[in-house]
């Protein structure tokens, strides 16, 4: 307790007074600043090893901090599963059904999305639709964000693609491989650019544009290593898909100037950082998501 004594000198008191009313005022502002500022978000990730590795849920909650966010979240992500597996899982259904999610986070096996609009509207709209009704079901505010995957490193090496000017099937006897090109990092992005697209746009849901990103850090620096086999993120891939993520959940707030791991250098961090910042507010203007947050 603080005690002011009268005899003292008028100006040794005004002195002291206004010490402690400084001290109780900053004490109670950055109580009350904290409190108003700090906003717990809880996030349920669905998808298998793209998340899992490197624990991409993790580097998102450590991030977010930044924006005086707390990330909750929870996570099913076994290696290779599909969202038609996840659509008939027990455990999925029963992680959907907490209704606790502001975000749930869906993310398709990488090649899926990769095969054609025939295929897709078999082996994949169906169940994503199934999910995100599930979802919605549980918890009508929460949102569903689909998480669009980089391509395979050098494309999928069993995907052949067709000449412009031919329409004969590989197995037709007028036609040759020779004719047809074998697949590429590029065109197998842009395949999974177009059909994550038109499956957020199907479900009325959020697009985490994680592969354009990707497509233009690799097209911007092509010597700089992302991946760390064939198919799975390496730590930076990782931190690329954290960024872009995290500004989606933050309602687009700039990704400029977050902290980045050591292993990553300060200029690839910026381009990263630059990158996401660019073409996540590029997909918000293409997507209205303003409507939808």
């Amino acid at each position: 307790m603080f005690v002011v004594k009268f005899g003292m000198k008028p100006f040794v008191r005004i002195i002291i007074v206004s010490i402690i009313y400084l001290t109780f005022s900053i004490s109670l502002f950055s109580s009350y600043s904290f409190a108003e500022q700090t906003q717990t978000i809880h996030v349920l990730f669905i998808g298998n090893s793209l998340i899992s590795v490197n624990n991409l849920p993790d580097i998102i909650s450590n991030l977010s901090k930044f924006y005086h966010l707390q990330i909750d979240y929870d996570q099913y992500t076994p290696g290779g599963y599909k969202l038609s597996q996840h659509a008939v899982d027990e455990q999925v259904l029963k992680k959907i059904n907490r209704g606790i999610w502001d975000y749930v986070v869906l993310q398709e096996q990488s090649q899926m999305l990769s095969f054609g609009e025939n295929q897709c509207t078999q082996y994949v709209y169906p169940y994503a639709k199934k999910l995100t009704d599930m979802i919605r079901r549980a918890n009508p505010k929460a949102h569903v964000v689909f998480y669009m995957t980089m391509a395979w490193k050098n494309g999928d090496p069993n995907f052949l693609m067709p000449p412009k000017q031919r329409y004969e099937p590989p197995w037709s006897s007028s036609s040759s491989t020779m004719h047809w090109e074998w697949d590429t990092f590029e065109r197998m992005q842009q395949r999974i650019i177009v059909s994550y697209r038109d499956v957020a746009a199907q479900n009325h849901a959020l697009l985490a544009p994680v592969g354009e990103v990707w497509r233009s850090v690799r097209q911007k620096l092509p010597s700089l290593k992302l991946y760390t086999d064939e198919r799975h993120p390496n730590l930076t891939g990782s931190y690329l898909a954290a960024c872009v993520l995290l500004k989606v959940f933050s309602h687009g707030q700039s990704v400029v100037g977050l902290p980045f791991p050591k292993t990553i250098d300060k200029q690839t961090a910026q381009l990263i950082q630059q990158q996401t910042d660019e073409l996540v507010d590029l997909t918000y203007s293409h997507y209205s998501w303003e409507t939808r947050l």
